[in-house]
């Protein structure tokens, strides 16, 4: 092979790629990566879709709304922008999160407004594969599995999928004022 020219080089070095190529194995199927943000509401761990979770914030300064459900917290000013801020725990399960300044605020878009839903606790990202999918019942509060779309499992670490979707579209949500 004469070197000096540079097209000669590519082919070559084309063929000694193909060559070591078919000496790899070969992978038969990939699977798609879900990736989620977990929190806790209660005593239920569950995860939602990071694609519907728009940030993750410390509980800001709020003001109280009056004339509005147990579960409307107020609403904050952050970044210049008014947040209505609801505590999760208390709209599914009736009970308010009992040391709220320690919980975190999930903001979602909630008719294209971000919303701040407070949460007990939040575990962070978690990667899946479909082969996490799990058909096991896994115990969560029954007025939280309405909203349960699915459950994941890694190893002993059983994970329900929180749809905010249904949530917001239940009319009861959209019902806050007394």
């Amino acid at each position: 092979m004469n070197t000096s020219e540079p097209f000669d080089v590519l082919l070559d070095l084309e063929k000694r790629t193909l060559e070591a190529a078919a000496r790899l194995p070969s992978m038969d199927r990939v699977e798609e990566e879900w990736v989620g943000v977990g929190f806790r509401v209660g005593d239920s761990k569950l995860i939602a879709s990071m694609s519907d979770i728009k940030e993750i914030l410390d509980l800001p300064e709020y003001t109280k709304v009056p004339g509005v459900k147990s579960w409307i917290v107020g609403v904050a000013n952050v970044r210049g922008s008014l947040l209505p801020i609801m505590d999760l725990k208390g709209y599914l399960l009736g009970e308010d999160v009992k040391q709220r300044q320690k919980g975190r605020v999930i903001v979602i878009d909630y008719k294209g407004f971000n919303t701040g839903l407070v949460v007990e606790e939040v575990y962070g990202m978690r990667h899946f594969r479909e082969s996490d999918v799990s058909k096991e019942d896994f115990a969560v509060a029954e007025k939280i599995s309405p909203y349960i779309e699915r459950k994941l499992k890694q190893g002993d670490e059983q994970w329900p999928v929180f749809s905010f979707a249904k949530m917001t579209q239940d009319e009861r949500f959209s019902h806050a004022a007394l």
